[in-house]
């Protein structure tokens, strides 16, 4: 497949896809991100703006992809949808596919984008694929799943205007991610940011690696060790916690490393996606169901390009489950801050969360040893 990116960030979907010789097109910008995709793609030709990326740019790309601004469906942002600035950019994607017409686009986003804005930026992305002639599917995948210990749950998009989408997303229908109760002699991963309105308790694993605080401020989720030890991931373990090489991002600057880490695409998902999408597969469509306008918009779904769509009853791993896990695998960490620590163990204590027998004392007892 010959591939064009918008948005590339860090090029997670290029890394993903291993289209690093037959890219027609890079775009991003971010300085920062500029940085890393000049050092990794230092070839591929590249545009700043994406309004100013034409019908000539994509160069009879096959594919294209784009992990489009998430701040106005996110949770923790302004949830403004297509109200906002930066979300409805993907108007770009839409506005290229209309005039170049490649077999395929392959969208990104945070999950929260089927209810975020009451879901209208989702029924926009349905809307546009189908006023274009293309056929579509979307599915919820979590990197947890995928070899990488850490929670992510993220909305993938396929369209298409030359065969089933659903051959590609659906067809392997996977396996639930296992839920787990917190076990204290494994590594708990949690957000040392938080404590009285949430925490991200995870076992083995670490919640969703963030862009940062809404300063800019790094803020990786930290780690209780079985051996009692707190600690936060180094830039190069988070590198790896989403699926790139270690040292992927070092040709940007360390505060946005963080930022670029947190905002990126698994490669290991889109290395799925793309083995799929070269060896599409017959999927059943009896058990899914026709999609309500009365309930919220399922986990996944499908639709012909022509007005019939269907909720899917899919899960969000693959066949082949593979669970990351910390305890496999060896990582760096950079003990975390006293202040940092008392501020979660005060948080927590004072808020009605519940927390694991043992957990809130174990970090007390890390913090007088702070």
């Amino acid at each position: 497949m010959r591939v064009a990116s918008l948005f590339s960030g860090i090029g997670g979907f290029e890394l993903g896809l291993e289209a690093q010789d037959d890219l027609a097109l890079i775009n991003d910008i971010d300085a920062a991100a500029q940085a890393v995709l000049a050092k990794r793609f230092p070839n591929v030709p590249f545009i700043e703006d994406v309004a100013n990326v034409s019908v000539t740019d994509l160069r009879d790309a096959d594919l294209l992809v784009a992990g489009f601004p998430c701040q106005d469906v996110s949770i923790v942002g302004g949830q403004k949808g297509l109200n906002g600035e930066r979300t409805p950019l993907v108007k770009h994607v839409f506005r290229l596919a209309q005039q170049a017409r490649p077999d395929r686009l392959l969208l990104e986003n945070v999950q929260s984008i089927r209810f975020v804005h009451g879901g209208r930026v989702l029924a926009h992305l349905m809307d546009e694929a189908e006023r274009l002639g293309y056929a579509w599917a979307y599915r919820t995948l979590d990197s947890h799943a995928f070899g990488l210990p850490q929670r992510r749950r993220r909305f993938y998009f396929l369209a298409s205007r030359v065969d089933d989408p659903g051959e590609v997303l659906l067809s392997d229908p996977g396996k639930p991610v296992p839920k787990t109760r917190l076990d204290l002699g494994k590594p708990i991963g949690f957000y040392w940011t938080e404590g009285r309105a949430g925490h991200g308790l995870t076992e083995d694993a670490l919640p969703p690696v963030k862009s940062g605080s809404a300063i800019g401020i790094a803020s990786p989720p930290a780690v209780l060790m079985p051996d009692g030890a707190v600690v936060v991931p180094t830039i190069e373990t988070a590198e790896r916690l989403q699926g790139f090489p270690a040292g992927w991002t070092d040709a940007a600057p360390l505060r946005s490393r963080w930022r670029l880490v947190g905002n990126s695409v698994s490669p290991p998902v889109v290395r799925w996606l793309g083995e799929r999408i070269k060896d599409p597969r017959p999927w059943q469509r009896v058990p899914s169901g026709i999609m309500s306008k009365d309930v919220g918009l399922p986990t996944a779904a499908w639709g012909d390009g022509k007005g019939n769509r269907r909720q899917v009853m899919v899960f969000e791993g693959p066949s082949v489950v593979e669970i990351g896990k910390l305890s496999q695998q060896k990582f760096d960490w950079s003990p975390i801050s006293s202040r940092a620590l008392k501020g979660f163990v005060t948080r927590a204590k004072s808020s009605r969360l519940r927390y694991p027998s043992g957990f809130l004392e174990k970090l007390e007892l890390a913090l007088e040893r702070l």
